[in-house]
């Protein structure tokens, strides 16, 4: 391990442990400077627990306050720690406050949890915010915080604007697997990419880790995505971005035993194709017998599409990516606990033993094998 990641390790570990620390408000909170203090109060509390504040993230910045900031908030009795990002970088259940694009205001919350009980229901009670290090989670912010452009000319192809690509690694066949962002949704302005690369693909079957009924029938779709939903041939499950919970595990499974009943070529996608398929596409890898720099490649082959981001470019970023990302992810489905060990690991048998103890039946199993290993015209 390098200087730098020894360097972020520690780091990581000291805001890890000082996320969960709970301590009695100081009554001479008042002394901090007016740079370092933010008043105000929680508003309500959206569908999924966050608390909703009564000030917004140009107030923050006018406050002295800057994303990747660790801060402060302050309520009645206890004063919580934690970063100050604008999307859902954090771990599950770890604090985090939030100038999320698309919310009124800035919120904070425990990540894909929600609040527990004992901070709910407290609408108009004063909070504080104060600077607890400034920039300290500053490079999470950068690796995980990228923007990118909803203007198709920004982008080299229409499907590195649609993060649309067929997936190989390992031994899945040419054109039987393919990731993209959402064909279905416009939210990001791609929807119509998408849907012209899965028709030029004949994709037969979706698998749509980020909707619902509900959400589907409200969407705008594309002829060829229409299509694939009116005639059944999407599979529904809607997901969060943590593949370490049975919550997300317990129907994916589920999802691909009924994947691997359907023809292909298949598809996965969420929103952006980004994270939740990032996941989901490197458990099939793995128990395609893709090794991990495959594995690798696949998943940063987003953020060349989205953002322009290489290891080559952007060494220290990419690692950030892997090191909050993809690795977690790759260490729970193989069992293990050491972030070394990840490149020695056979992920065919790794992944296999993780989907068979979690409900995966040996022959559906080698169903879902064989169906992603066939050549594409082999159906």
């Amino acid at each position: 391990m390098n200087h730098i990641s020894i360097f972020r390790c520690g780091k990581s570990i000291a805001i890890i442990l000082s996320l969960f620390a709970v301590i009695t408000v100081a009554s001479s909170c008042g002394e901090k400077s007016p740079a370092e203090l933010l008043s105000g109060k929680i508003v309500s509390y959206n569908e999924f627990g966050a608390a909703m504040l009564s000030f917004t993230g140009d107030d923050m910045t006018k406050a002295g306050f800057a994303l990747g900031d660790v801060i402060t908030i302050a309520l009645t009795d206890t004063e919580l720690v934690m970063p100050y990002y604008d999307g859902f970088y954090s771990a599950t259940g770890e604090y985090i406050c939030i100038d999320y694009p698309g919310y009124s205001s800035v919120c904070f919350t425990a990540n894909n949890t929600g609040l527990p009980a004992v901070f709910m229901d407290r609408e108009g009670e004063p909070v504080v915010v104060k600077m607890k290090e400034k920039a300290g989670m500053l490079d999470v912010q950068t690796a995980l915080g990228m923007k990118y452009k909803y203007d198709r000319d920004n982008y080299p192809s229409d499907e590195a604007f649609a993060n649309a690509r067929s997936v190989t690694a390992g031994n899945i066949a040419q054109g039987r697997l393919h990731r993209s962002s959402s064909p279905f949704s416009n939210e990001i302005s791609r929807a119509q990419y998408v849907s012209a690369y899965l028709e030029q693909q004949q994709v037969a079957t979706v698998l749509n880790l980020t909707d619902n009924p509900e959400k589907m029938a409200g969407y705008d779709m594309p002829s060829y995505s229409r299509q694939l939903w009116e005639k059944g041939n999407v599979i529904l499950c809607p997901l969060k971005a943590d593949p370490t919970v049975d919550e997300f595990n317990t129907p994916l499974i589920e999802a691909l035993i009924e994947m691997s009943s359907r023809p292909g070529p298949y598809v996965v996608h969420c929103t952006e194709g980004k994270d939740r398929t990032g996941y989901v596409c490197a458990l099939l890898e793995g128990l395609c017998g893709a090794t991990y720099q495959e594995i690798v490649d696949d998943y940063l082959k987003t953020y060349e599409n989205y953002y322009f981001i290489t290891p080559q470019n952007a060494p220290d970023v990419c690692h950030t990516l892997l090191t909050l990302r993809l690795n977690p992810c790759l260490m729970y489905y193989a069992g293990i606990n050491d972030e070394a060990l990840l490149p020695g690991i056979n992920y065919a048998q790794a992944f296999a033993a993780f989907v068979l103890e979690h409900g995966m039946t040996l022959q559906q199993l080698e169903a879902l094998l064989r169906m992603l290993t066939l050549s594409a015209i082999d159906t």
